[in-house]
């Protein structure tokens, strides 16, 4: 079963709350809007991370004159054209009240847990129906009730585009993530396939250096390690991998782990791919047990990584084809996520 989820409450949309709480002519209509605000924009991020867009601008709660006149905390989808119902309660309530003008035309009602100073929520339940303005706790269904009402009216999602991101085009889930790029910096992976010649010119002028190697070695592991350490030098630079990376745990039991994909053109026109595991950094190293698995466009397994007690990451790389196809698992005891790329 699904944990509850944590997620960051901003700056900005602390601001937003604030906007809108002081267009209000109580001070228990502000407070209400306040924190309805922060409840629509955590499930927003939330659904964000499920790659599952959402129209703030279509919600009756984004109304400032429906915001005067009712308790809402509407966010709509368009894949399902309904409206989701985004409930706040404290941590010390026992009861989430669910106001009567909001019981129907709902595709569901998610519960999120704010407290002061709104730093951080948490994604802790979901019905699919209410009739009762006060719902105890104990009738709470867990986020994987959430997932399957999500996702079973849902098309298959298309496969990722690995060419298009060598353009800098990402489907919309893959959009490189600054906070997870900048973990993957800050992770220092041994560097070890780099001779000793090639580490010396890389100290004397690291950037002219990498490059060179990049545009001359057939070696793809000093290739890759190259144009990552260029990466981190010089992001934008043409030569080096173009990286993305997804936060896993609303799939993985509430597990905070990274998975990056990195493309990187060979000098004979094929593509080295990496995939590589890591663990956020609320979690020192990866859970044992986790599996990172490799699918070929006919379905058989192609390569499986599991990590082992204290490992920082896992990690497989391969070439492919322009159009292979290939599908990517990562498993963690009875939870899993998977996605379909095409080169």
């Amino acid at each position: 079963m699904m944990e509850p989820i944590t997620i960051a409450i901003t700056a900005a949309d602390r601001q937003q709350a604030y906007e809108f709480a002081q267009q209000q002519l109580t001070q228990e209509r502000s407070q209400q809007v306040y924190r309805n605000t922060l409840a629509v924009l955590v499930t927003q991020r939330f659904l964000q991370m499920l790659g599952i867009d959402t129209d703030l601008g279509a919600s009756h709660s984004w109304n400032p004159l429906e915001q005067q006149l009712e308790n809402i905390a509407d966010l709509y989808i368009p894949s399902l054209q309904g409206f989701l119902e985004c409930r706040s309660l404290s941590k010390s309530d026992r009861k989430c009240y669910i106001p009567p003008e909001v019981w129907s035309e709902r595709l569901g009602y998610v519960m999120i847990e704010l407290d002061e100073p709104y730093k951080e929520a948490q994604i802790v339940g979901f019905v699919e129906s209410v009739c009762v303005a006060e719902l105890p706790r104990s009738y709470f269904q867990s986020l994987d009730v959430l997932l399957e009402c999500l996702t079973s009216s849902l098309q298959p999602q298309p496969m990722v585009q690995l060419s298009h991101w060598l353009k800098h085009t990402f489907e919309y889930d893959w959009r490189p993530p600054q906070n997870l790029l900048n973990i993957i910096k800050s992770k220092k992976i041994l560097f070890a396939g780099l001779g000793r010649s090639e580490l010396e010119s890389v100290e004397i002028n690291p950037q002219a250096a990498l490059v060179k190697i990049i545009q001359t070695t057939e070696d793809d592991e000093v290739r890759w390690q190259s144009a990552e350490l260029l990466w981190e030098l010089n992001p934008q630079h043409p030569d080096c991998p173009v990286i993305s990376a997804k936060d896993l745990g609303i799939y993985l039991l509430g597990y905070p782990i990274v998975l990056m994909v990195g493309i990187l053109p060979k000098l004979d026109g094929r593509m080295l791919i990496l995939l590589r595991l890591y663990p956020l950094q609320k979690l020192s190293h990866l859970p044992s047990g986790l599996r990172l698995m490799g699918l070929d466009e006919a379905g058989n397994s192609f390569f499986a990584v599991e990590s082992r007690q204290q490992d920082d990451y896992i990690q497989f790389k391969f070439t492919a084809d322009a159009g292979d196809r290939f599908s990517v698992r990562v498993v963690l005891d009875d939870a899993s996520f998977g996605e379909d790329f095409i080169v």
